[in-house]
């Protein structure tokens, strides 16, 4: 119990250090992530896509034209599309056919090895967050069942069972977006204080050590549903068969999720032989178009990169004192693919208050960033940030980082 309170502990300390609302940490803007809501809570309420407002009035596509800065994105987008980078940045100009072109780039500093263990933490992070969510899913008939017992005692009982199988789901949640982020900081080599690639790996290890304990409370509750099954029916056959289906989906959720905790560790300690950083960091870049499909809706653009489109919607923008774009909040989001967020920059910071007030907004508006999905910070600082000047080595760039 004491070793499990102390790794609990750990893992909380770790958090707010990596959390702790500061203007920029190591040449990267770092802020206090705070959910108000419960991990089951926003997953019910995120079924979909969310519908937020774009910025149509106040927005100008020509003004949006230039070079934009990203200062961070959601993890399943940063640690799968822009693994392995820094300095991920952005330029919008005008084509010949009247629609924008975009050139993204990044500067690459660990090998496309260790890439692929970065992209698959990511995925599996991914599929143990929704086997999670599955299992929240099933909570509201249960609690219709709770409310049409007459036995209140037995009622009782299901509602502990809820209760404590929602709090496991939240630990879940909480160590995984832990897990995130330290694989966010191994894509990026960037390793501040006594953090090494060893030390991160072994965070990832711990958060998982956590994980399974979560896990294991969630299959005891799928164990006191079926447990009460016989109770159940002898007041309505049609609520005790509700609690044998239910019991089964959250075992096999509990399954999945054990599967999805131990691929994330086995792909952890491959990054041990091929993670640590590479001496010839190089550009990657990619080319796409944007298009503004409506212009009553200007704000709501598509963006197609290696013939896949996507939405690309400005949510929020802040103009710099003489008028001109200085920052943006865009999301993108596709029924059964998923959503991303980003901060884009006209510089190559932010300012703590912006960047709090775009997350709190987009949070408003529905836009969660929990479990695989934490928002992530763009490493800005180091080397050329992505153009083809120089190829300087990781070493020296890391000294300009630490500048």
């Amino acid at each position: 119990m004491e070793k499990a309170m102390a790794r609990r502990l750990s893992i909380l300390v770790t958090a707010m250090v990596m959390t702790m609302p500061v203007r920029e940490v190591n040449g990267f803007v770092d802020r206090q992530q705070v959910q108000q809501s419960s991990f089951c809570e926003r997953a019910l309420a995120s079924v979909s896509c969310a519908n937020p407002p774009t910025v149509n009035g106040d927005f100008n596509v020509e003004e949006y034209l230039g070079r934009w800065y990203e200062i961070g994105c959601t993890a399943s987008f940063k640690l799968l599309t822009e693994a392995g980078l820094i300095c991920d940045q952005a330029v919008y100009s005008s084509s010949a056919d009247g629609n924008l072109s975009l050139l993204n780039s990044g500067l690459r500093v660990i090998g496309l090895l260790a890439v692929a263990e970065v992209v698959g933490i990511d995925l599996a992070a991914g599929s143990a967050c929704s086997a999670a969510r599955d299992v929240c899913y099933q909570l509201p008939a249960l609690a219709d069942i709770s409310q049409s017992l007459s036995n209140r005692s037995l009622a009782s009982r299901l509602n502990s069972s809820v209760q404590s199988a929602e709090l496991a789901l939240q630990s879940l949640s909480d160590d995984v977006s832990l897990v995130q982020q330290t694989n966010g900081q191994i894509s990026q080599a960037n390793y501040t204080g006594d953090r090494t690639l060893n030390s991160s790996v072994e965070g990832i290890k711990l958060n998982v050590e956590e994980a399974e304990v979560e896990q294991q409370a969630i299959l005891k509750f799928a164990t006191e549903l079926s447990d009460i099954i016989g109770e159940v029916k002898e007041e309505n056959t049609t609520a005790a068969e509700v609690l044998v289906t239910t019991s089964l989906k959250v075992a096999e959720s509990v399954a999945a999720i054990a599967v999805s905790l131990k691929a994330v560790e086995l792909a952890s300690e491959v990054l041990l032989t091929n993670g640590q950083p590479i001496e010839d960091a190089s550009v990657s870049s990619v080319t796409g178009t944007i298009t503004q499909p409506d212009a009553a809706a200007a704000a709501k653009l598509e963006v197609t990169i290696i013939g896949n489109e996507a939405p690309y919607w400005v949510i929020d923008l802040e103009r710099s004192d003489d008028g001109s774009y200085s920052a943006a909040l865009v999301y993108s989001c596709t029924e059964g693919t998923g959503k991303s967020l980003f901060v884009l920059s006209r510089e190559p910071t932010l300012a703590q208050a912006t960047l709090d007030g775009f997350l709190a907004k987009a949070e408003s508006l529905g836009i969660y960033n929990d479990c695989e999905d934490p928002f992530l910070f763009t490493l800005q600082k180091g080397g050329d940030c992505g153009q083809a000047v120089s190829k300087p080595s990781v070493s020296s760039m890391f000294q300009q980082i630490k500048r």
